[in-house]
């Protein structure tokens, strides 16, 4: 068995996060890392300058554990938690314990890690989801500064919540349909067309989101605004046949992204065969994808247009991080700025998560939840939102998902009330630290 003092902290940091399964093997190895970043840590204290970063030592501890349990073995054996917060002598001190892979060090930050459980506890504690994700990035690459889980990890399911595919991505599917669009030409801000109720094909109507009324005729940019599904509908009408498929292929959809989380899934590319089958598609009511795959899509649009790998490990030394170009830099700007009109200008369909100071670019996603044979199950949603910040130089990008919150039916239709405040929390208190640090 373990010591009196590593076995607290263990059970400290596996009851503030769940979803970790640590037998006594584990928990033995664990708790040798623990007492060596116990003595460096007590060494740091004495250091003026680390007083700040070290602040709690069980946060310190806690990203140990999240690392052991989202990275490889050979990558965890020469990892620790304060590598990823300091420099100087503490890497030097290190270096003497570890393997050559000693260069690795994490990306997640403590102190943006603080922000999102805190952020997670708070929406638990007042709307009882069955699940909540939150997903913190650099988006210009791919870093994973912070992230969580609310559900309990289910011991049979070895695919954690991170990167499983989950069906209708309605948060990144519709941005990536802008986007190609925009790359192919075919969409101009200022055309009109009939909002309500499309028959796409004889008997399939797509209807929009407000029961199909709509808003008359009204220009696209407010469409993309309204979060108009006819918008997205025609847009892929104008897009050629395969592009719009090759584009989701393009932004990393239906492939593993290769982020360092065992048991990646790689999610589907939906069937596109028929105008309804394409429109249902562009605006993500069709396939799966999960979490990862949607916060990597729109960090391409972020960063200028380069598809990144997430990751929560990198090499410290001269390291540069390079992506894949999938659109050019003046497309993603445009998208930039559309997505920060749907939070800024009325009428947005996402003006709660603006931040004072901060443009803020992104969009809103509501999905049916989906029982196991892919069926809709009635009266539970998904309720998501992406989204960067600053727009026009977007230092971090954070994805939030609520998964069947209790609440009353008129807060259930919108969903926003329940993931703004987690959203706004969590980037402002984050933006601000950076600005600090």
């Amino acid at each position: 068995m373990t010591s009196s003092f590593e076995e607290k902290e263990i059970s400290t940091v596996l009851q503030s996060f769940p979803s970790l399964q640590m037998d006594e093997d584990k928990r033995r190895e664990i708790a040798s890392y623990i007492r060596r970043e116990r003595e460096l840590l007590i060494q740091m204290k004495r250091r003026k300058k680390y007083a700040k970063v070290i602040g709690g030592v069980a946060v310190s501890f806690a990203l140990l554990f999240i690392a052991y349990q989202w990275m490889p073995s050979e990558v965890t054996s020469s990892v620790s938690s304060s590598q990823q917060t300091n420099i100087g002598e503490s890497q030097k001190a290190q270096a003497a314990e570890t393997t050559s892979q000693a260069d690795m060090v994490l990306t997640l930050d403590s102190q943006i890690q603080q922000y999102v459980e805190e952020a997670i506890h708070k929406t638990g504690k007042a709307y009882q989801p069955e699940n909540m994700t939150v997903i913190v990035t650099d988006p210009n690459n791919g870093e994973i500064l912070g992230m969580g889980n609310l559900k309990k990890q289910d011991a049979n399911d070895q695919v954690p919540d991170i990167v499983k595919a989950k069906p209708d991505p309605v948060a990144a599917f519709p941005i990536v349909t802008l986007a190609a669009a925009i790359e192919e030409g075919k969409y101009h801000d200022n055309e009109t067309y009939e909002s309500g109720t499309y028959e796409i094909t004889p008997g399939q109507f797509i209807k929009d989101n407000n029961n199909g009324a709509g808003w008359g005729q009204i220009r696209y940019l407010e469409g993309i605004q309204r979060s108009s599904h006819i918008a997205f509908a025609k847009l892929s009408e104008q897009i050629p046949d395969d592009s719009l498929q090759q584009y989701f292929e393009r932004f990393g959809f239906g492939a593993k992204t290769g982020t360092e989380q065992l048991n990646e899934q790689s999610g589907k590319i939906p069937n596109m065969d028929t105008p309804y089958d394409k429109a249902m598609a562009a605006y993500g009511l069709a396939g799966t994808a999960s979490a990862i795959q949607q916060v990597a899509a729109v960090g391409a649009i972020a960063n200028g247009g380069e598809l990144m790998k997430p990751h929560m490990t990198k090499e410290e030394r001269n390291h540069i991080d390079k992506g894949r170009r999938v659109i050019s830099e003046e497309t993603a700007k445009q998208v930039r700025e559309i997505l920060e009109s749907v939070v800024k200008t009325a009428p947005g369909s996402s003006r709660e998560f603006s931040i004072k100071g901060h443009a803020v670019a992104g969009r809103t996603g509501i999905a049916d939840k989906r029982d196991q044979q892919g069926k809709i199950i009635e009266g539970k949603y998904t309720y998501s939102f992406i989204g960067f910040a600053p727009s026009d130089d977007p230092k971090l990008l954070v994805y939030i998902a609520v998964d069947n919150p209790n609440t009353d039916l008129w807060v259930r239709l919108w969903g926003k009330e329940i993931v703004a405040p987690p959203f706004k929390e969590i980037m402002e208190n984050s933006l601000q630290y950076l600005q600090q640090r």
